[in-house]
């Protein structure tokens, strides 16, 4: 499943460039990991509270580096509280509080078939896709370890063109 995401992002054929509300898309996909009981525990959105600009890009595409960035933070976040937050002006951050990574590591994280941790079964595609995505995009995507304020973890965002 994870090869065919890939396959579709790289070819970007597909993406479409519509105006989205990034709250609704942030929604939607926290939604999802609401589902599952230790998901629902873990995971926090954090919305603005005055009306974000709407962003420019595939609903479809972004949702899919949407979930890959919060499985991530689930799964390496060491058990701890995982944040998707939609920022100003048209950005999504996903941010865990767990082991983070060195910053040798960091530059290499988006790399296809690198991995950093060899507790779990996987194939190094996640933030490959991600990164793919948001390319696509001409959007930025923006790693930090550990995320500004914080003494520990990881957080990834996703800097889109606002739909003016």
């Amino acid at each position: 499943e994870r090869l065919l995401h890939l396959s579709r992002a790289e070819s970007g054929a597909s993406l479409s460039r519509q105006p989205f509300a990034l709250v609704t898309l942030a929604g939607l996909v926290a939604q999802e990991f609401w589902r599952e009981d230790e998901a629902r525990a873990r995971l926090d959105l954090r919305i603005p509270s005055s009306e974000v600009k709407m962003a420019l890009g595939d609903v479809d595409a972004l949702a899919i580096a949407l979930r890959n960035l919060i499985e991530n933070a689930l799964r390496y976040g060491g058990g701890k509280q995982v944040v998707l937050e939609v920022m100003e002006p048209c950005t999504l951050a996903v941010r865990d509080f767990g082991p983070g990574v060195s910053a040798e590591q960091l530059q290499t994280l988006h790399q296809r078939h690198v991995r950093h941790s060899a507790d779990r079964a996987g194939y190094g595609l996640g933030l490959s896709i991600v990164h793919t995505i948001v390319d696509k995009h001409d959007a930025q995507l923006e790693l930090y370890s550990p995320p500004p304020g914080a003494s520990s973890g990881l957080e990834a965002r996703i800097v889109l063109q606002p739909a003016d």
